[in-house]
């Protein structure tokens, strides 16, 4: 009996398994998490998988570590809201960002004491960053609604 649906992914012939998707496919995803303290073991669960199913494995270990810290700090910056992560693969590099909700204050001084906060918080993931040979900022979300992104560019290397 046929479904009432057609299928989303149709059935791969009978050629054995399919092969993960490599970085040429470039590896594009993002989810919304809960500002909670859990957040960041979801995500690093989710940034494995994702890696390994793009073939991505030598940068496993950074990336993992790097969404984690920069959960971290959203929620400690923003602990009632919501967290974006996302994860982009472009040019043998690996984009990872998170969004979170604080506001970018007007005020110079209370920016230039909230963005020293971030950035202490930050010591770990700078540090990691670094030695695998990225790089790293925070600043102004680029999403509606505001807020503030922290980014970390990691190259791929075998």
């Amino acid at each position: 009996m046929p479904t009432p649906y057609p299928s989303v992914c149709p059935a791969a012939p009978d050629s054995g398994p399919a092969e993960p998707p490599g970085p040429a496919e470039a590896l594009s995803c993002s989810m919304t998490l809960p500002a909670s303290p859990r957040s960041a073991g979801i995500a690093r669960q989710a940034v494995r998988a994702a890696l390994h199913a793009y073939a991505l494995d030598p940068l496993v270990p950074t990336a993992v570590q790097a969404a984690s810290e920069l959960l971290g700090s959203a929620w400690r910056m923003d602990p009632y809201g919501e967290l974006y992560l996302s994860l982009r693969y472009r040019d043998d590099a690996l984009r990872v960002i998170v969004y979170d909700g604080h506001p970018t204050h007007t005020h110079p001084r209370l920016a230039a004491l909230c963005e020293a906060r971030r950035r202490s918080t930050l010591r770990v993931f700078s540090a990691l960053v670094r030695d695998h040979g990225g790089h790293w900022g925070v600043g102004p979300s680029r999403e509606p609604g505001g807020g503030t992104r922290a980014w970390a560019t990691l190259p791929h290397r075998e």
